[in-house]
């Protein structure tokens, strides 16, 4: 076999190795939960079940909930394709096409 063709394919896999490192786990690490699957810190909504990363069920993410005076809430500006949606006491930054959430705000 080619030497150029074999290093080539070790170099590939050892460049794609520490992501399949990076994709181990529970899944719940970085979503507010523990090494452990406990949760680490309050989320947003009634429930404070929402994080960032998860997404907004369709009831939460309705036109009713949407957030048009962000300015007077003294709330950034929504970055294009996303807006602010109240969840309870609690705003949630969410992405128009998908709800998936990128920032939240408690107790704002």
């Amino acid at each position: 076999m080619n030497r150029n063709v074999v290093f080539s394919a070790v170099m590939a896999m050892s460049l794609a190795m520490p992501g399949f490192a990076l994709a181990e786990g529970n899944g719940e690490q970085g979503r507010g939960h523990d090494e452990h699957g406990q949760q680490n810190e309050r989320g947003a909504g009634p429930n404070h079940s929402y994080h960032k990363g998860d997404r907004l069920p369709a009831a939460e993410h309705r036109k009713e909930h949407v957030v048009n005076d962000w300015r007077a809430r003294n709330m950034r500006e929504p970055p294009k394709g996303y807006h602010w949606v109240r969840s309870g006491d609690d705003y949630v930054l969410a992405a128009i096409a998908t709800g998936v959430i990128a920032d939240i705000l408690l107790n704002h």
